[in-house]
């Protein structure tokens, strides 16, 4: 039943997610990468973080886990991802910067057409035992990336700018697409005879780590580089939510192995709710600044994180 299940993930998977990036290409304009230039010092930071620093690191927990090669291929596939479109939502509910947010997703989305098959390839290098089993040529993978990424997002922008009536329908196209993903997953999860508990368990620490240190560096990095508590929180919640479809794809599409995908379901799983807590600390922060002081003659402070 495995090859049914993965037949059934590898079909489903491309198809909703040339939906979500068509749908984020609704909410995306020529604007928002030409603030590349405007706010250089936090994208430079924030894309380091996303497709370089991120991966890293993930690539080193599965080493230190001793994760089987699957396992750890699939940590390292959403480390290197970029962050999705529900990082938008989240930093434009809480009040950050959402421009910033929505120029990172669309910068570190085209650059991982690059970066993605080139870490997973060096992953499995590393790993070593892999090579003969899974085949990365790169220069194919970014080209099969960028049919799903970089195309979809095209035309959403073109759509958008033909039709702008179309930008109404992004957050209905974007929910179908995610929903249809996660029931797809399911589905093959459950056909599959070979699929064990303990193999998604023995991702629930690493991954629960990788993800604490995200929003550690996430934060500290913008902040010991100069960057405002606004934007660091923002940065910080891009790093978190990654394009948790885009990692499935690489592991179900590219590495042919559901295996690889539970990576995707466990960081899935625990990043919203730690994303939303880095808007709410923010939140709470910039309240306690603004809040007259009854000891001071109502002198507002300068607290910082």
């Amino acid at each position: 039943m495995q090859g049914v299940s993965l037949q059934i993930i590898q079909v489903l998977v491309p198809i909703t997610m040339f939906g979500l990036m068509f749908g984020m290409g609704l909410t995306l304009t020529p604007a928002d990468f030409r603030r590349v230039l405007s706010v250089p010092k936090a994208v430079i930071v924030g894309l380091f973080l996303q497709l370089l620093a991120l991966p890293a690191i993930g690539l080193g927990l599965a080493i230190s886990f001793e994760l089987s090669a699957m396992l750890a291929l699939g940590l390292v596939a959403v480390a290197a991802c970029p962050a999705g479109t529900t990082s938008n939502i989240v930093v434009h509910m809480g009040r950050g910067d959402t421009a910033l947010s929505i120029t990172l997703t669309a910068t570190a989305t085209l650059v991982t057409l690059f970066t993605l098959p080139l870490w997973i390839d060096y992953s499995m290098s590393v790993l070593g035992g892999t090579e003969t089993a899974v085949q990365m040529p790169i220069l194919s993978t970014a080209l099969q990336l960028g049919s799903f990424t970089f195309l979809p997002v095209t035309l959403g922008m073109f759509a958008r700018s033909r039709w702008p009536v179309l930008i109404s329908h992004e957050p209905k196209i974007s929910k179908i697409s995610t929903v249809a993903m996660i029931i797809a997953f399911v589905m093959a999860t459950v056909m599959d005879e070979d699929s064990t508990l303990s193999s998604a368990t023995a991702l629930f620490i690493p991954a629960t780590l990788y993800l604490v240190i995200v929003v550690a560096i996430g934060y500290g990095i913008p902040r010991a580089s100069g960057l405002d508590r606004k934007t660091s929180s923002t940065i910080a919640v891009g790093a978190t939510l990654k394009n948790i479809l885009l990692s499935m794809f690489i592991a179900t599409n590219t590495l042919n192995a559901i295996e690889a995908a539970y990576a995707s379901a466990v960081v899935g799983t625990l990043m919203l709710p730690l994303a939303i807590a880095i808007m709410t600390v923010y939140n709470f922060a910039e309240k306690r600044e603004t809040t007259p002081s009854c000891c001071e003659g109502g002198a507002r402070h300068n607290r910082w994180l």
